[in-house]
Order: C-alpha cells, then structure tokens, then sequence
C-alpha cells in the first residue's frame, strides 16, 4: 500500500471517528450539535461545501470498498530474466518447490511454510517454520537461508535479496510428555 493511500485511509478513518462521535453524543441527547449543525447550513455557500464534501466522501468510500473486494493480487510468477530472444519466468509455485526441496536438506527442521514477494532487488522469501528445541536457531536459521538462497539461485536462475525466517515452535515429538 503507497504512502499516499495510508494518508487517504487515515483522513477517512479520523472523518468516521468524528462523525461516531457526534452519533454518540446525539444519542445521549446533547442538541447542541444539532441546532450548530442547522445554523451552519442556513448559509448558501456552506451547503454547497457540505454537498461538495459529501460527494468527495462517497467517492472514496467507493474507491475503499472496491480496493478492499480486489484485494492485493500476489504475482502468479516471477520474471528470471529478459533478453532479446524472450523472457523467462518462474511460478511462485515452482520457488516453493525448490525452497521446500532446499529446507529438508538442513537437519532439524521439522515443518515450514513459505511465501514469495518480488522486492526491488529480487525475490524476497518468508520462511515460517518449527525446529527441534535441541537446535541452535541463529545456526539453523543462517542455515536455512543460504541453503534457500544458493538453490534459488543455482537451480532457479533467481536473484534473491533476502531470506526472512521466523521460527514459530519447537517440536516436541522426541521429547517424552512430562505431567
């Protein structure tokens, strides 16, 4: 999401939060934000801007709800290289395959999920996994990246920026369950 759109979204929710906010004091029965509502709008030139504002409102709640139902499309594949005789690309999940294939050759890890994203530099990959609890996590994360990085790029023809590993679990199947 561009900078841009985060000011939009937040302009938009702080309109929401103050018109809430007079709801609920209307609800508890102060007036006074009505009768200062209606002497505001005796003016010509004020219902012309509160129109006008209306609209603008409108049309973005439009462009929120048609941003939200599209949603943020993943590429379906990533481009290896371009030459004059074509492009190569790579599915995304063809590079889940090789990651999965690169991550069962470390010792010790016991489950991972994987996601891809093209960053600036390359191909950035998210690593989501659960290890042994003897293992040592800053080994077997250094590990498990330049394991991930080397097959991507020897095997896939990719250029890799970054390997992200978040081990979330210990596994616990060798170890006896104590009560």
């Amino acid at each position: 999401m561009s900078g841009l759109w985060r000011v939009v979204l937040f302009c938009y929710n702080l309109l929401i939060l103050g018109l809430a906010i007079a709801a609920m004091y209307l609800a508890v029965g102060y007036t006074r934000l009505v009768d200062a509502g209606l002497a505001l709008l005796s003016n010509p030139v004020n219902q012309i801007i509160l129109g006008a504002s209306a609209a603008a409102v409108i049309a973005l709640t439009i462009l929120v709800m048609i941003s939200l139902l599209k949603g943020e499309s993943k590429p379906a594949n990533i481009l290896v290289s371009s030459s004059v005789n074509g492009q190569v690309s790579i599915t995304v999940a063809a590079i889940k395959t090789i990651i999965s294939r690169a991550v069962k050759k470390v010792d010790g890890v016991k489950e991972t999920r994987s996601s891809v994203a093209q960053g600036p530099d390359g191909v950035i990959i998210y690593l989501h996994m659960m290890i042994n609890p003897e293992i040592s996590v800053p080994e077997m994360s250094k590990n498990v990246q330049a394991a991930v990085k080397e097959q991507l790029e020897s095997i896939g023809g990719l250029q890799v920026s970054e390997v992200r590993v978040l081990v979330d679990d210990f596994s616990h199947a060798n170890k006896p369950v104590t009560a």
